[in-house]
């Protein structure tokens, strides 16, 4: 199997288990349904309505076959082919192969409903065939069955070859298919990590305390990786091809334990405030005690997702780093020098001063203000959405009395029959959380109306098969 074999394979395995895991809360005693097929068809793209920028979403073909027997014992047989856009199911074939979407995607997201069938119009059948769950895990085991048992076994060999092995070959079969991911994992990490080794400067733990109080990793949201490396920024397409580069000397690559790695330049913003092309300078608290203040970083890093800053300073050749938080007055960065692989062990003493600085104090104003976003309906995913600074409004978010209108709305809509099903089933606060899910969910895809409306749909069809299925 080439690379982009495996990649699929292991997306269509992944997604499986997804799917299977859904399938568990649908099965019954008399209706069990199996996935018999997965195949990619390829990755849909289409444009933001916000910002105009692509996006794009992988479509499976899911393939499956339901049982259903009915009250006299008879059981009927029921083979579908549904439609996914990620990991929502959004059309079926019935009849000869003809494509049926769901009415809510094709009347509320044409624009995606239309980059799927611009897919589907590009890609031939045969490859989509080739790109099959069943056939790729069949060329996989051909490979590993030739090399355990010594002659060359063909995708058409495969099933008769297994059914000759005994229960203990069975076994070591599976072992021998267990090595050969683990060896393939480790020597696409080895390469990765050697690149890594080879281009990198500075390497911090992510592991150790920063404060006394928590760890580096879970200051700066990184907690998925064990360490993170500083490397030369216009190297990082040699370690992730295609990876962006940063218009400053320094990039940060963040590595797993198992030596998987990735370029953070996207989840990280330059601090255009600071560092050495510019007049504010930043207070630093030394590994040896000592407090600074100065504009030596050449390259200061703010973290997306909750605000935290890194900063990198180059003195005399050595590139220390410094873990940084802004204050609230005079937003300036505050912040405590690192251990990395070339600076000694930060003292406690230091980690003292470091509580009783305003970096601390500034990290609970942040957390206090993302709460407050958070219940207002929202959760912004960039810094500048909870800096400190009250003037700083980067997104519109609905005020606390009009999610309460269109909670009202939601629960008073009148179906087509004239009927109020959802408050004959939900609760207003059941609706609010409803919404607030889908705002949180898609408020980067979606207007606010339209997602109402989504919610309105959504909870007035379950409603209507509550009712059914609890009708006297």
């Amino acid at each position: 199997m080439n690379q982009r074999e495996k990649e699929i394979l292991k997306l269509e395995e992944d997604f499986r288990d997804t799917l299977e895991n859904e399938l568990i809360k649908q099965q019954k005693e008399n209706k069990k349904i199996e996935i018999k097929d997965i195949k990619l068809v390829g990755e849909a793209v289409w444009k933001d309505k916000i910002n105009g920028k692509s996006v794009s979403e992988n479509v499976f073909i899911v393939e499956k076959e339901t049982k259903e027997i009915d009250e006299n014992g008879n059981e009927r047989v029921i083979e579908t082919k549904n439609y996914y856009l990620g990991d929502k199911c959004i059309a079926a074939t019935i009849g000869d192969n003809q494509l049926i979407y769901r009415e809510i995607f094709k009347t509320s997201e044409s624009d995606k409903m239309n980059a799927v069938n611009d897919l589907l119009s590009k890609v031939s059948e045969k490859d989509i065939d080739n790109n099959s769950l069943n056939r790729l895990q069949r060329k996989e085991m051909a490979e590993i069955l030739t090399a355990y048992l010594g002659q060359k076994v063909t995708e058409e060999e495969v099933e008769k070859k297994l059914e000759e092995l005994s229960e203990s070959e069975i076994e070591e079969l599976k072992d021998e298919q267990e090595d050969r991911k683990d060896k393939d994992e480790n020597n696409l990490s080895k390469k990765q990590t050697e690149k890594i080794k080879v281009n990198g400067i500075q390497k911090a733990d992510l592991n150790k305390l920063v404060d006394g109080k928590e760890t580096l990793g879970k200051r700066l949201d990184l907690e998925q990786y064990d360490s993170i490396y500083v490397v030369y920024s216009d190297k990082v397409d040699e370690i992730t091809s295609g990876a962006k580069k940063n218009n400053t000397t320094y990039s940060l690559v963040g590595m797993t334990k198992n030596g998987e790695s990735k370029v953070l330049n996207d989840e990280f913003e330059m601090d255009q405030t600071v560092g050495n092309s510019a007049s504010r300078e930043q207070t630093k608290i030394r590994a040896n005690s000592t407090a600074t203040r100065d504009n030596k970083d050449i390259s200061v890093y703010t973290r997306k997702s909750n605000g935290a800053s890194i900063g990198c300073e180059n003195s005399q050749g050595d590139i220390n780093m410094f873990l940084y938080q802004k204050t609230m007055e005079e937003n300036e960065n505050v912040g405590i020098q690192i251990e990395t692989s070339e600076t000694p062990v930060i003292p406690i003493e230091t980690r003292e001063i470091m509580n009783r600085n305003r970096g601390i104090y500034q990290k609970e104003k942040v957390q206090d203000e993302i709460q407050e976003h958070t219940e207002k309906g929202c959760a912004p995913d960039n810094v500048k959405d909870f800096d400190g600074n009250e003037e700083t409004t980067t997104h519109n978010h609905s005020s606390e009395n009009m999610l309460n209108d269109y909670v009202i709305e939601i629960f008073n809509y009148e179906n087509e029959d004239g009927e109020e099903k959802i408050k004959e089933v939900f609760t207003e606060d059941e609706v609010k959380d409803k919404l607030l899910r889908e705002l949180k969910e898609n408020k980067d895809r979606l207007s606010v109306q339209q997602i109402v409306e989504n919610v309105k749909e959504e909870m007035n069809q379950d409603a209507e098969v509550f009712s059914r299925e609890h009708k006297l």
